[in-house]
């Protein structure tokens, strides 16, 4: 049960059953993690369009890419909400049983292509060091391959799963099933 007082879809009238109706639409459900925001809707959207930005725009990082480091962002943080529903979400992507099983325990995939080791390494150093990040790190992602685009994807996608994480963790979100 949420740690706040939300308002479920069931409940939602005005802009935030509207917010909650587009959400089922694109998604197929509105998902355990949205009513947590449901007192406010503009932070609710504000944070479902950060979500399709971090994750569904068009060019730059794989689809896989990005739920690698969503995974790795939620194992730093410890995020068993988000960990959940991205390793599902690396699998439809096409990630193996064993990366997924590898970015679980927290450890670098060195059986997957450069680029990707290095874009799980710098969000999770980004995560659990911020203060250390230098000039060093992207050029790393650039020896990879990546562009300066791909790069801010990279930082972008690390902080919205730092910032949902938080949000996760901090207000009980719970993983469809166990609602008790």
């Amino acid at each position: 049960m949420p740690f706040i007082r939300t308002i479920s879809p069931d409940e939602a009238d005005g802009k935030l059953r509207e917010l909650y109706e587009e959400i089922r639409k694109k998604r197929g459900r509105v998902a355990n993690f949205y009513p947590l925001l449901s007192l406010d809707p503009d932070s609710l959207r504000a944070h479902r369009d950060s979500y399709f930005a971090a994750m569904y725009s068009d060019g730059g990082l794989a689809r896989l890419e990005r739920e690698a480091m969503a995974v790795a962002v939620s194992v730093a943080n410890e995020c068993a909400y988000c960990l959940h529903h991205h390793a599902e979400a690396l699998r439809a992507a096409g990630g193996s049983e064993a990366l997924v099983d590898c970015l679980t325990e927290g450890d670098l995939p060195d059986d997957q292509p450069k680029r990707l080791q290095r874009l799980v390494y710098f969000s999770r150093k980004l995560t659990l060091l911020p203060n250390s990040m230098k000039r060093q790190d992207v050029d790393d992602l650039r020896d990879c391959g990546l562009t300066d685009f791909e790069i801010l994807q990279a930082v972008e996608i690390t902080a919205f799963y730092n910032s949902a994480n938080r949000l996760a963790n901090a207000l009980g979100a719970e993983i469809e099933g166990d609602e008790g």
